[in-house]
């Protein structure tokens, strides 16, 4: 009767190996996804900054027109 605790307890940390092994799994690949998110946001940010710079130069054209 000693082998059914014993066969137990490797079930249950052969679960809980796997359940381990699946949380790790999930967190590199959410972690990978954001890394290329962070990527992608900063590319747009720097198009915004460029067209905010484009905006601003329009706003003080068109400031010297109205003044000319």
């Amino acid at each position: 009767m000693f082998w059914v605790p014993l066969a137990a307890w490797i079930a249950a940390l052969a679960i809980a190996v796997v359940v381990l092994g699946f949380c790790a799994y999930e967190i590199i690949w959410k972690a990978r996804r954001l890394r290329a998110d962070i990527a992608r946001l900063e590319s747009v940010r720097g198009r915004l900054t460029e067209l905010s710079s484009d905006l601003e130069t329009t706003q003080q054209r068109i400031a010297a027109a109205r003044i000319s």
